[in-house]
């Protein structure tokens, strides 16, 4: 089992607390699969790092950095969700919270399953082998919207390394005893201040490092308050991210769905064109614009989960079987 030793400095004084707690199926709505949820290569904030069956992390509670492990004992059905961390109790009742947000525990899978499961209805191929699959969403939403926009055009393995090189020289440094660093998401107020030249040149970042600069001195000047997209419909937070300089409308729709937890978002590539295009237009070529939009009537609230499961099913398919389309 793995271990790691945090020491807090709380008013001047050294705690050194190991505390440990599990999620049981109890406290989630329905089935969960915590490798599947993490494999889905879908999310708005860097990927977690991974050791055997350990997944971890680092979040800040109340300006306390906390590193913690997550693994899951059982079946997809019946489980327990392991959590290994250093702090207080009260880190404790904020960190099991944080896991539920960030880990979807909360949402009726087995509604989704139920509402989609019939023969005609090609996702349900997706539902035995995915069973559990879990959307994550993020905690933070200016870490959220400047992710979304570096996976623009890229890959995960790309997006995620533009990211790290972000936290590690413009991020706060966080030494652990146990001899690790971690690098915390830099604030809009630190990146505000980069130059678009230097920024590229350290973090490979391209043609993205206008819309994150942009972003960023929006936000750090009170022109772009995020908290509000929160209360605001789809379709109004939508307008609002369009007008922001090099956000599209699968950029938006990441940050909607995978940020802020807006199910009606359904973000779309090519891949996720092609599969629509095979699925549900029977090869015909079809605008991303549209596909979004067929997800959004199609699955109603739930096209944020069924465009995350479609995406699975797409990386499976090879090329070739993607690419047959009819002509218009």
């Amino acid at each position: 089992m793995i271990r790691y030793i945090i020491v807090y400095l709380v008013s001047g004084r050294i705690s050194l607390n190991q505390k440990t707690f599990e999620i049981s199926k109890k406290d989630v709505n329905g089935p969960m699969n915590l490798a599947e949820t993490m494999a889905s290569a879908q999310t708005s904030e860097p990927e977690w790092s991974k050791d055997g069956e350990y997944f971890m992390d680092v979040e800040e509670f109340d300006g306390v950095p906390v590193k913690y492990t997550v693994t899951q004992v059982g079946t997809v059905d019946e489980f327990n969700i392991k959590v290994n961390y250093f702090g207080n109790t009260l880190a404790s009742r904020q960190l099991k919270e944080h896991l539920k947000k960030v880990l979807g525990l909360e949402d009726d899978l087995c509604a989704f399953y139920r509402k989609f499961d019939h023969p005609e209805e090609p996702l349900s191929q997706t539902f035995l082998r995915l069973r559990g699959l879990r959307l994550m969403r993020g905690t933070n939403l200016f870490e959220s919207l400047i992710c979304s926009i570096l996976s623009q055009n890229n890959s995960v393995l790309l997006w995620n390394r533009t990211a790290r090189f972000l936290m590690k020289y413009y991020g706060k440094k966080v030494r652990f005893p146990d001899g690790s660093n971690f690098f915390l998401f830099p604030t809009p107020e630190r990146l505000a201040k980069v130059k678009a030249r230097e920024l590229r040149a350290r973090t490979s970042i391209g043609y993205r490092a206008r819309p994150v600069l942009e972003a960023s001195r929006l936000i750090t000047k009170g022109a772009l308050e995020l908290e509000r997209l929160l209360s605001s419909s789809y379709e109004e937070s939508m307008e609002t991210l369009l007008n922001l300089y090099g956000v599209g409308p699968k950029v938006a729709d990441c940050f909607l769905l995978y940020g802020m937890a807006k199910f009606e978002a359904a973000p779309v590539d090519v891949w996720i064109q092609r599969i629509v295009e095979k699925l549900y237009f029977k090869n015909k070529r079809v605008s991303k614009s549209k596909s979004a939009e067929f997800l959004r009537d199609h699955f109603d609230g739930w096209a944020g989960y069924a465009q995350l499961y479609l995406f699975d099913f797409a990386r499976r398919m090879t090329p070739s079987t993607l690419r047959a389309r009819k002509p218009n």
